[in-house]
């Protein structure tokens, strides 16, 4: 063994030295080079999946976003459904409770006129008792039952003017009074009469009120508000087409029409075909079945009330009626429909008629007459 392989032996880096100088340099550089290319290849595939996976997870949220307001919007617009429902429900549940009050209202006010209509048939019998007590102690006295048939007859006046608010039977029965005393032939009784005179022209002197024609007037718009169109019906076309104002157009020439007339024919046909319409207020939905019937009904209640305050004499009520039920038709009904402004008018014309005219006080004939028999009472026992 030389020398130099003894030291190659005996040194490690000399043995390795000789060993890497003896491989071969192209064998140790490629698969380092496979390596990176693969390691290049699945850089680029991971990156374009991170870059779809975020596409796609961007689409997912654009998506879910989306259908979040969707659904935000339909729960605000069921929200809304149901406020109005609820408006819709209170508004009904107000309107019968307002019926039951005003039927509540005239049972009340029907059972007084009852009550009143049963204490003057008491105080007519008690006068007619009272009467017939006096024709048998009076026997034949026939100047003193003619007095107490005037004084019957007046008592009678002063029930009808004053209960019942009756001037024209009230005058009948002064008058009749007024014979009754003239028949005695007694000078005494003069100046009850001239009493009587006065209160008769008092009396002549008030107006006369219609009832039975007022009466009958409300009743007739009863029978008209089955007919009054509400106000989301009104927004219609009108019942009969606007009349074309026809133009003058010039004469025919020689050769036929001409162009500008046949335009100007187009033009006016167009113009025919559409209408415009301006509201001021926005145009609503139909009202149900069941609430237009609420409407209606009410304002019937109303007229009913009226109705009821002319034949008790009660003129405030009387107007206060009237004015809610025009107040009721300008809210609800069509305020622009002839037959919403014909009930108006009628309704504005009956709230001006005077039910309750101020009536005179017709007491001091009566006891006039009364302080006069008196007298002649104690005449006779001195």
């Amino acid at each position: 063994m030389s020398e130099q392989e003894k030291e190659s032996l005996a040194s490690p880096e000399g043995r390795f030295e000789g060993q890497s100088g003896a491989l071969n340099p192209k064998a140790s550089t490629g698969p380092s080079r496979l390596a990176l290319g693969f390691a290049l290849v699945a850089l680029i595939a991971v990156g374009l999946g991170l870059v779809m996976g975020y596409r796609y997870w961007s689409e997912m949220k654009h998506s879910l976003e989306q259908l979040n307001r969707s659904l935000l919007q339909a729960g605000q617009e069921q929200m809304q459904m149901s406020e109005k429902l609820a408006q819709t429900s209170q508004f009904i549940q107000q309107q019968q409770q307002k019926l039951a009050e005003q039927d509540k209202l005239l049972r009340e006010q029907q059972q007084q006129w009852e009550q009143e209509k049963t204490s003057l048939q008491q105080q007519e019998d008690h006068l007619n008792r009272t009467l017939s007590q006096m024709q048998q102690r009076l026997g034949g006295k026939v100047s003193l039952w003619q007095v107490a048939e005037a004084e019957y007859l007046m008592r009678l006046a002063n029930h009808r003017l004053t209960l019942m608010g009756d001037p024209s039977t009230a005058l009948t029965a002064l008058k009749a009074a007024d014979q009754r005393l003239q028949a005695t032939g007694d000078p005494s009784w003069d100046g009850v009469r001239k009493i009587l005179a006065r209160e008769m022209a008092t009396l002549a002197a008030v107006p006369k009120v219609d009832r039975a024609g007022l009466n009958a007037r409300l009743t007739a718009l009863l029978e008209q508000t089955d007919r009054l169109p509400l106000e989301e019906e009104g927004v219609r076309l009108s019942s009969s087409t606007q009349s074309q104002k026809s133009t003058p157009t010039s004469e025919a020439t020689e050769n036929g029409f001409s162009i500008e007339r046949i335009l100007d024919d187009l033009w006016q046909g167009f113009k025919s075909m559409m209408v415009i319409r301006h509201h001021d207020k926005p145009i609503t939905a139909m009202l149900p079945p069941e609430q237009r019937y609420f409407l209606i009904q009410n304002l019937r209640l109303k007229l009913e009330a009226a109705k009821a305050a002319l034949l008790g004499r009660n003129e405030a009520f009387y107007r206060d009626s009237l004015e809610s039920a025009a107040t009721w038709i300008k809210q609800y009904f069509a305020p622009d429909s002839p037959e919403v402004q014909g009930f108006l008018q009628q309704l504005e014309a009956l709230s001006d008629e005077q039910i309750t005219p101020t009536l005179p006080e017709i007491t001091d004939s009566l006891q006039a007459l009364q302080e006069r028999r008196e007298q002649i009472s104690q005449e006779g026992t001195e």
